[in-house]
């Protein structure tokens, strides 16, 4: 199922109104996953050490500058 207009911006949405901490976490979880997926897809490796030190600080940094998190309408 290829994502609609819609549905990418209610999610968009939904992770506007998230509060920074829960955003943070959102951010450090799918930067951890995204490089589990992409070394064992490209690498047939798993990287897992490298993930969760990607996560955590993609987390902290989010958590300490919200650089990332927009809250323009």
């Amino acid at each position: 199922m290829v994502p609609t207009p819609h549905s990418i911006k209610q999610v968009d949405r939904w992770a506007r109104d998230l509060s920074p901490t829960r955003y943070a976490v959102l951010l450090g979880a799918s930067a951890a996953i995204g490089v589990l997926v992409v070394g064992f897809l490209l690498l047939q490796e798993f990287l897992l050490l490298r993930a969760l030190t990607m996560g955590v600080v993609m987390f902290g940094l989010e958590y300490a500058f919200e650089a990332f998190q927009t809250t323009d309408s």
